[in-house]
């Protein structure tokens, strides 16, 4: 029996079958052919074609995908209109989190609502089988987040009909009760007695202004090390904070990245602040020698590379037989002891350039002394 065909190309007999395998951005079918020796053969084809389609094993010229779409996006419509750290921060969730998964390479005007949500258990998923590298429910919000803003244009420029980011829930993390307490002290500090033997290892160091100026205002190392001189004002002892120095990523055509340090403004509003000065920060200051605009240059007059500062830190604590800290516990270390010392939350949150007291509220879980101080009160009530 004759095996049935219907095209001929250049001499040989085959069976065509022609399949949707996407839509155009105005909505017109994208049309593929598939050729087999008989029908059953051009069937498998174009169902493997599609099948590899859909599991990001092909892609077809025409057909809109994520991956064809979102760097564009980003650098072309979003770089120039965000600033910088958060256009590091997209171009880093895209490339690490949904540039990898299959489902940047579906057709975009085929997405539904339960792609996405299924997109996010898979990354819920990695919490148990990569534990180098947790996807935390905080972090699938953040991805969350781009992608609605990458689905909001592919909406308005008629790429998809509607957002299918809308009506997905985002995968709580299932925490016991011992977790909870343990994460209520989200940050760590350093005791009284740590900080004398940490001052007393930098004594003789070019970096000691700088720790003492870190306890001293509870400013980010970013802000310490950004800190220009027209920043103070000694007539009226205060601190402005205006600038924040940054390791920032650079791209090229190819969208390589480099890395540099550049001043910019604070990480928010709030982050803009002034800070009085004690006599502890005043005199340090105003008996500084000035090479250059920056209160704390390098050797080289140049800004001090958070890497520098970091080896240093992590050498003098090492010497100094103390467990290591973040030099950013600095700032913890100097919260805590102001609540301790009598300083009320308002005043802290303002001093801490925070968004909501809610997040200056976690340092009174280093002082459980106020706890006990508040239910010993209670007792004079009742009795």
């Amino acid at each position: 029996m004759a095996v049935k065909t219907n095209s001929e190309i250049n001499g040989n007999k085959y069976y065509r079958v022609r399949r949707v395998i996407g839509h155009a951005a105005d909505g017109s079918p994208i049309l593929k052919n598939f050729y087999g020796k008989g029908m059953n053969e051009a069937n498998e084809k174009a169902d493997k074609y599609i099948q590899d389609l859909k599991l990001g094993l092909q892609t077809s010229k025409g057909v809109i995908t994520i991956s064809s779409l979102f760097s564009k996006w980003l650098f072309n419509n979003k770089k120039n209109s965000i600033k910088r750290s958060t256009f590091e921060s997209y171009e880093g969730l895209y490339r690490n989190y949904i540039e990898t998964d299959i489902i940047s390479n579906r057709p975009i005007n085929e997405l539904k609502s339960v792609h996405i949500q299924q997109y996010y258990e898979r990354l819920k998923k990695k919490n148990a089988v990569h534990s180098k590298k947790k996807v935390s429910s905080k972090r699938i919000k953040a991805i969350h987040k781009l992608l609605h803003l990458f689905f909001v244009y592919a909406e308005k420029e008629g790429y998809i009909l509607r957002n299918p980011c809308n009506n997905v829930t985002i995968p709580k993390e299932e925490i016991s009760a011992d977790e909870v307490l343990k994460n209520k002290m989200k940050f760590d500090y350093f005791t009284k007695e740590e900080i004398q033997i940490i001052l007393k290892e930098f004594e003789g160091s070019s970096y000691k202004d700088i720790v003492v100026f870190a306890l001293a205002t509870g400013m980010r190392q970013g802000e310490i090390l950004g800190l220009q001189w027209s920043d103070l004002d000694f007539k009226n002892r205060t601190i402005s904070v205006l600038h924040n120095l940054t390791n920032s990523a650079d791209f090229d055509e190819k969208h390589k990245r480099t890395y540099s340090l550049r001043i910019s403004t604070p990480k928010s509003h709030n982050s803009i602040r002034t800070i009085p000065m004690n006599d502890t920060v005043y005199n340090m200051l105003i008996n500084k020698e000035r090479t250059n605009t920056m209160v704390f240059p390098s050797k080289q007059n140049t800004y001090i590379c958070n890497k520098n500062l970091l080896k240093v830190w992590q050498r003098k604590l090492k010497n100094a037989n103390i467990r290591y800290r973040k030099f950013h516990d600095l700032r913890h270390t100097f919260a805590t002891l102001m609540l301790a010392n009598g300083c009320d939350l308002i005043t802290l949150k303002e001093l801490m350039g925070h968004s909501s007291i809610k997040i200056t509220e976690i340092y009174l879980e280093a002082i459980p002394e106020n706890k006990s101080d508040s239910i010993k009160k209670m007792d004079f009530i009742i009795n």
